[in-house]
């Protein structure tokens, strides 16, 4: 009885562990979903924004994630996982924050994609590092060299954008 006891008792524990599935299902979901968010932004500040810096930002970011995309996609079709098409219901709250702004539109939507693209960089990393799959470690870490481009060009723009005595930095070099 004991053992029977043991048995279940482990079944239970280790049904409880999130399985190479649920880890892959999760990544997938989550980067799937900040990359609909970077996208929309994206296409939002295409229309808002006023520096000419802050549109070729997102011109490439719309650029970069409808390749991205396909190929989050193809992991997806291959892992026989449904990929989503949506972006979470907070970054559909930021994307709402976002068309509703006017004023100092172009800082709000540079921190917004400057916080999405450092927990990007982190679930990226964490899954080149220690995913279990051999596809999605090699998606990762093939992604992650443009990902870390993207977080140094917003960093870089947000310094330009952070307000000097009243007024903007000069976003030209």
């Amino acid at each position: 009885m004991k053992s029977l006891a043991a048995i279940c008792l482990a079944i239970l524990a280790l049904s409880a562990q999130p399985g190479h599935a649920d880890t892959l299902d999760a990544f997938v979901e989550e980067a799937a979903q900040q990359s609909l968010f970077q996208n929309n932004s994206a296409h939002i500040a295409l229309e808002k924004a006023t520096l000419p810096e802050v549109k070729a930002f997102a011109r490439q970011m719309i650029a970069d994630h409808e390749r991205f995309d396909k190929q989050l996609r193809q992991l997806g079709e291959s892992q026989r996982m449904a990929v989503p098409t949506e972006p979470s219901v907070a970054s559909k709250a930021k994307q709402l924050r976002l068309e509703s702004r006017d004023d100092s539109f172009d800082r709000i939507y540079i921190d917004s994609q400057a916080e999405t693209l450092e927990q990007k960089l982190m679930l990226f990393k964490k899954e080149a590092m220690s995913s279990q799959d051999p596809q999605l470690k090699a998606f990762a870490q093939a992604a992650l060299p443009g990902i870390e481009k993207q977080a140094k060009t917003v960093r870089d723009l947000q310094e330009k954008l952070k307000p000097s005595a009243g007024a903007l930095k000069s976003v030209n070099p």
